[in-house]
């Protein structure tokens, strides 16, 4: 696939692949695809595109896998899942149309799609399952319901949780309900997640990127009020526990970008220590309770950031132009 759209050898790609997985679900149902069409499972899922989390199941689609499940098994269900990919990846433009996507994040599509298609050939039993969550984040991103931005993904359309107003005291509610009331609302925002298969992009450089491209996204779609993300690592005991990743919520604080506290729950707690064995020892003498803060960044203070960026790497280039000219 080129920056441009499909070209002829990738479209046949798509239909190599395509075919064999047809030919692997019809050994084990003839039936399968005609009581169950791949296009009709995922405009089902659109019908809950906005509104819901990239990793929402709808009840009636819940359904639908229970009743391929018993007709194909599991490895059936897995099957047909990897069909819905790819089916989507080959109506990707047709989707796009319905988008305002910058060249920034267009380009990193063709990336994506290639490595989903990789990943069907090695991936462990169980991988294309509604409950795993990488398998979510690959369905969300096909779906254009997630889209990639270098370090992180973005969920296009979501909101600050009122819960969190009462999750800090007073002084949260009232800094949260200030800042709720400069963007004009709890909704919508883009919402930023990571994926641990975005490790090589884990630097202080590339998360800068990431937001210049969040910043071109938000240009393009004048709807939304801000991005937002949650995680121990917006955590203020990482000062003294974790410096080494202050980088993340460098920028964007120092910009105007503003965090609050959420709570503790067991999924930040299994991420803030299973790679590091300094925070679980921490962790388990009681000197480091890990706790998930919210880091809210509205959209002028984003655009104004990525615009004196945009400069200062301007700026910077012309020199080193200069300095190799003389």
């Amino acid at each position: 696939m080129s920056e441009a759209g499909f070209n002829a050898s990738y479209a046949l790609k798509l239909e190599h692949v395509r075919q064999r997985l047809e030919n692997e679900i019809l050994s084990l149902d003839p039936q399968l695809l005609v009581s169950h069409p791949v296009e009709s499972y995922a405009q089902r899922l659109d019908l809950w595109e906005r509104r819901q989390s990239y990793h929402f199941v709808p009840s009636e689609i819940s359904r639908e896998c229970e009743e391929i499940t018993a007709k194909a098994g599991l490895r059936g269900l897995e099957l047909y899942h990897k069909m819905l990919l790819v089916s989507l990846i080959k109506n990707y433009e047709e989707r796009e149309r319905h988008h305002r996507i910058p060249d920034s994040i267009r380009q990193l599509m063709p990336g994506e799609f290639d490595r989903i298609l990789a990943g069907m050939e090695h991936s462990e039993d169980g991988f294309y399952l509604h409950g795993n969550d990488l398998f979510s984040k690959d369905l969300g991103l096909c779906r254009l319901k997630l889209l990639p931005c270098g370090s992180e993904i973005v969920d296009l359309w979501s909101g600050i949780p009122r819960s969190t107003l009462m999750q800090g005291g007073v002084s949260q509610l009232i800094r949260e309900t200030m800042l709720v009331s400069r963007m004009g609302g709890f909704k919508p925002l883009y919402e930023s997640h990571w994926d641990r298969r975005l490790v090589r992009q884990f630097t202080a450089q590339q998360y800068d990127l990431c937001y210049v491209r969040i910043a071109d996204l938000l240009r393009l779609n004048p709807d939304i009020k801000g991005m937002f993300g949650s995680s121990w690592w917006f955590d203020p005991q990482l000062e003294d526990i974790a410096p080494e990743l202050l980088f993340l919520r460098r920028t964007p604080v120092a910009n105007g970008a503003k965090i609050f506290h959420v709570g503790p729950d067991a999924g930040v707690v299994r991420d803030a220590v299973q790679f590091s064995k300094k925070r679980k020892a921490l962790y388990e003498s009681g000197k480091f309770r890990p706790s998930r803060y919210m880091l809210v960044w509205t959209r002028a203070d984003m655009l104004d950031w990525a615009d004196r960026f945009a400069a200062s790497e301007k700026q910077q280039a012309s020199r080193e132009a200069s300095e190799h000219r003389v």
